[in-house]
């Protein structure tokens, strides 16, 4: 008992000694900064280096004292104590009346002196903080140390203001808090020098009981020797000698017992630990293990080989780290083997294990023979520390910016997504109270009211806004809960901000899309109503007048399939930046269809002046438009409809521009229309017409009409274009121009492609079994033919069902309609050539005429379209342009048909340019069925010299 007070004294000394050189070192930086700080000062200065030179000839003393002491065994370690704490005493005494001398005089307010005094405040708190641990072994000298150093500045606080309870609170609280934590402290260092002690001690009592068990070992190995040299010498000493035997024996059970006990109680201290101990021999491998049992689920008897069993458990990856460890200590590199690694438990699963050891014995080479060493389950402790490095992950990484608050609503941590959003660093708001910004005041409410939530519910949120470090307003959404203890009390509120700025760009960017048309950046149709919806309320109130023009623009379906969607959609942007100009604002212009434009016109003036507005629109339109290499042309064609004059209502106002529309493009486009009380009756006309269309397809009213093509080498009828009539019951023959357009529109297009297609094919078989020649029909084929994906299969179909070979059907096509799906349609020509059909490209020179898209195009002849051929003999450039086509298609094993043409002139400048074949009015316009029979009649029975 009395050594272990006598080694708990030896510790305490070296603590408090260890401690009081670095005090000194801490108290004599304390004296030099307050001689710094009060040299400005109104303080006396002979008092001031007075009390500084005191203070740091005895820290010096004390120093030089310290090192003539020696701590060993032999030196009176209650004595040296008492001298210790004596001398701590002193220093905490003379800087705590080094604060109350330097502060006694009555001065007037000095800014200098208060920061003088708060520095020396600092510098005391900071001391007697710092004492706590130095000082930490020895429960009065600690607490002595901060009541000297304290209580005179804590007296002439309270001298100074004895009518301020809250002060003298506070310094009490403090004091309490100090004598609190020196106490904690000091229970806790005792307790860590009782332990280190009482390991020490069992270490000790270790080696001494393994001494004495090998002295014991070895004796009886002598022993037995003995025995037996003397049973061989001296048999007649065997009485003797068995005596002797059995009172060794007697003492040799005495001692294996006690050794037995030793071991009981080192396994039992091992197993209480939680600490497996190995033993290995590294000349015959073999080893020992105990608690691996209950640490890894295997037997002792499982761990035959060290080494071996290692490599087959440990993990892979941690193997190479065990064998580093040993290699280095087996070479002297390292004091002790130390590894960490993962062991694979007899259930499967993986744990980690510490390893620490080192070798008790070498041979005379300095090769290791036995190590010693004790093993560790600490998976726990790693699990622990990997939900510590998960959750500062995930703090760090979350997509929200996290911040953390004490209970007075004060900054304690932010993540980076904190700082990115609000652009405050961490270091920056910590300490700070979130009320504390200009922004936050502005909006107490608000703050209260999140307080008052917190306090209530334990949590809140909400769509604040927030302010960032430049200063810029944006949206967030806040969401704040209150972190409690197991007492259930608020010590800490976790918070989360998400920046809604994106999310509220997104909303305004649907609403806008909603409204407004993303190509022009016009009002779409719905905002058009409202608005027109708007301007006739208001024309209601003031009695004023409203217009309404809806613009449809001309020949631009026929540029977007040509050319293509992206220039289509370039030029409706720029027809819409004119109107825009040419109209009052693009408030009041709305884009509400494809090609289709709607101008609403508040408080307009009467027809005239609309009139001009609308001629003003149409001359801008007729501009040509220069896109990329491409010089275009659009048209307009404007429908109006009048508040109140011809409607009241938005509903009717559309409708009746939409009919006026109608009407400026049947009048051939480019021209406005007012709309009239006869175009209701036009429209119902319109209808009737289409009602009509259909009856007649069941009706078999329409009929085909046939052109004649003259191939000029033979200067015979090769072939023959199919035309197709309608014959009304009532309105007489109708030409394609009257209801071609109207069947695109109803869709009847397809079915009557089909009815002309059949009948055409039935009429070039009859010519051919009637021995008129090989007369090919050539037959028009629409778009909608081609978008319903059937065609290939109607055509077969057709051919099978007449009997016409292939080779005598030629289907006639545009650009435009090649180009709605290029490799589509490419595909589909290529199968129907496959099959003998001819493929002739019509109007050419109208459309793309691209020469990269031509090549591709799978057609046996171009027909050139009849507006070179008109001026041909008066105009040099189309007499140009056609050559230049001749011999582009022939150069392109093409042959050429030239239509319109209606002179002999023609016929010889076609003649001369190498033209195939030609078709007009100088052979034959479009005739029946009969009168085409005759022709080919005549031309079989006559030279086809007599033609022409």
């Amino acid at each position: 008992m009395d050594h272990s007070r006598h080694a708990v004294m030896r510790a305490q000394c070296r603590h408090l000694s260890a401690g009081l050189r670095g005090m000194s070192m801490l108290e004599a930086a304390t004296v030099l900064v307050t001689l710094a700080a009060y040299w400005a000062t109104p303080v006396s200065l002979l008092l001031l280096l007075g009390w500084a030179a005191l203070t740091l000839t005895f820290i010096a003393a004390r120093i030089l004292w310290l090192q003539s002491w020696d701590l060993e065994d032999d030196t009176d370690h209650r004595q040296l104590r008492r001298y210790i704490s004596l001398f701590v005493l002193i220093s905490g005494l003379l800087l705590g009346l080094g604060g109350l001398l330097l502060n006694l005089q009555s001065t007037t307010p000095d800014e200098s002196l208060f920061y003088a005094q708060l520095t020396l405040g600092c510098l005391g708190i900071g001391l007697g903080i710092v004492a706590l641990a130095a000082y930490s072994s020895h429960l009065f000298t600690v607490v002595s140390y901060q009541a000297l150093l304290l209580t005179p500045a804590f007296t002439q606080l309270l001298l100074t203001q004895p009518d301020n309870p809250a002060l003298a609170t506070t310094l009490l609280a403090i004091a309490g808090f100090l004598f609190l934590t020196a106490r904690y402290i000091n229970s806790t260092s005792h307790r860590a020098l009782d332990l280190q002690i009482s390991n020490t001690a069992l270490i000790d009592y270790l080696d001494r009981a393994r001494a004495n068990a090998e002295a014991l070992n070895e004796k009886l190995a002598e022993e037995i020797c003995e025995r037996k040299e003397a049973r061989r010498r001296l048999q007649e000493a065997n009485d003797r000698l068995e005596s002797m035997v059995s009172e060794r024996t007697r003492a040799l059970e005495v001692a294996n017992r006690e050794l037995t006990a030793t071991g009981e109680r080192l396994e039992l201290a091992l197993e209480a630990s939680n600490i497996g101990l190995w033993d290995w021999n590294l000349t015959t491998g073999s080893n020992y293990h105990t608690n691996f049992d209950r640490l890894l689920g295997y037997e002792n008897e499982y761990f035959g080989n060290f080494f071996g069993d290692l490599k087959q458990l440990v993990h892979p990856d941690d193997f190479p780290t065990i064998r580093r460890g040993m290699v280095a200590h087996f070479k002297g590199e390292t004091d002790r083997y130390h590894a960490i690694y993962r062991l694979r438990h007899k259930q499967g699963h993986w744990c980690w294990l510490e390893d620490d050891g080192r070798v008790v014995e070498w041979d005379d080479n300095g090769r290791a023979i036995r190590m010693i060493g004790t093993r560790r389950d600490i998976t726990s402790q790693r699990e622990a520390q990997e939900q510590q490095r998960l959750a500062a992950t995930v703090f760090e990484n979350a997509p929200e910016g996290i911040f953390i608050l004490d209970r007075q609503f004060r900054f304690l941590a932010a993540n980076a997504r904190f700082e990115q959003i609000t652009g405050y660093r961490e270091e920056e708001m910590n300490g700070k109270s979130i009320a504390d910004s200009e922004h936050a005041r502005r909006h107490s409410n608000l703050y209260h009211t999140i307080r008052v939530g917190l306090r209530r519910n334990g949590f809140w949120e909400g769509e604040i806004t927030g302010r960032r470090r430049n200063g810029e307003i944006f949206p967030e959404w806040v969401q704040i809960s209150s972190v409690l203890d197991e007492r259930q009390r608020v010590i800490r509120y976790v918070g989360m901000i998400s920046d809604l700025t994106s999310r509220k760009e997104a909303e305004e960017r649907v609403r806008f899309l909603s409204n407004y048309d993303r190509l022009t950046g016009l009002p779409n149709r719905t905002l058009f109503r409202e608005r027109l919806h708007k301007a006739l309320t208001l024309g209601r109130l003031n009695r004023s007048r409203v217009a309404l023009l809806m613009i449809d623009l001309d020949r631009f379906k026929p540029i977007n399939e040509s050319l293509g969607h992206e220039i289509g959609d370039r030029l409706l942007k720029l027809a819409a930046d004119r109107i825009s100009h040419c109209g009052p604002g693009e408030e009041s212009l709305a884009r509400v269809g494809g090609d289709e434009f709607a101008l609403v016109l508040d408080n307009c003036g009467g027809e005239p002046q609309i009139g001009a507005l609308c001629q003003k629109i149409i001359n801008a339109m007729k501009k040509p438009f220069l896109i990329d290499s491409h010089e275009l042309l659009l048209g307009a064609s404007i429908g109006i409809s009048l508040f109140p004059s011809t409607a009241m209502d938005a509903q009717p106002m559309i409708n009746q521009a939409d009919m006026a529309v109608h009407q400026a493009k049947r009048s051939g486009g480019n021209n406005y229309q007012f709309y009239r009380s006869g175009m209701q009756v036009a429209s119902v006309e319109q209808l009737a017409l289409e009602t009509s269309l259909r009856k007649a397809i069941f009706k078999n009213e329409f009929v085909v009409h046939y052109q004649p093509k003259m191939d000029l080498a033979s200067n015979a009828v090769s072939s023959v274009e199919a035309l197709v009539r309608w014959q009304h019951p009532s309105m007489g023959l109708l030409p394609p121009s009257e209801f071609i357009p109207l069947a695109e529109e109803s869709g009847l297009i397809s079915a009557i492609g089909e009815l002309v297609l059949e009948r055409s094919c039935r009429q070039a078989r009859q010519w051919h079994k009637q021995g008129l020649g090989d007369i090919r029909v050539s037959v028009n084929l629409s778009a909608h033919q081609f978008r319903k994906g059937n065609l290939a299969d109607v055509i077969d179909r057709i051919l099978e069902l007449t009997g016409l070979p292939a080779r005598l059907l030629e289907l006639e096509l545009t650009e435009s309609l090649i180009m709605e799906d290029l490799e589509q349609n490419i595909a589909l020509l290529e199968r129907l050539r496959s099959r003998g059909i001819g493929l002739s490209l019509d109007d050419f020179g109208t459309g793309y005429s691209s020469l990269s898209y031509l090549k591709r195009f799978p057609v046996d002849t171009l027909k050139i379209d009849r507006s070179f051929i008109t001026d041909l003999t008066q105009n040099a450039d189309d007499a140009a342009i056609t050559r230049a086509i001749i011999e582009m298609a022939h150069s392109l094993n093409m042959s050429v048909v030239a239509e319109g043409v209606e002179t002999a002139q023609h016929l010889e400048i076609l003649r001369a340019m190498g033209c195939d074949g030609i078709q007009g009015f100088l052979i034959s316009r479009p005739v029946e069925e009969d009168k085409i029979r005759e022709m080919l009649r005549d031309q079989h029975n006559l030279s086809p010299r007599r033609m022409l």
